[in-house]
């Protein structure tokens, strides 16, 4: 949510209506511990505990910001460094 407050200036309701629309829950769910981790992993967004095998760092935050549709400096970066 932080993400969308800073990069689209959305108030934080705005921010979790938005993320939980793109992610295809619903807003209660955005804290269910046991839903965003099975979400995390099926999406490849990472997860809060390390688990082999899943997305970390750079891998995760683009697949967070193709789903969410935003630019995120880091993977603006890396991308410009691939070509």
């Amino acid at each position: 949510m932080a993400w969308m407050q800073i990069s689209r200036r959305m108030k934080l309701d705005e921010a979790k209506k938005y993320v939980a629309k793109k992610l295809g829950v619903d807003v209660l769910d955005l804290t269910n511990e046991e839903v965003m981790r099975r979400l995390r992993e099926d999406l490849g967004i990472g997860i809060i505990t390390s688990a082999a095998g899943s997305p970390k760092g750079i891998r995760a935050k683009i697949k967070i910001a193709e789903l969410l549709e935003i630019p995120i400096n880091s993977v603006t970066l890396f991308n410009s460094q691939l070509k």
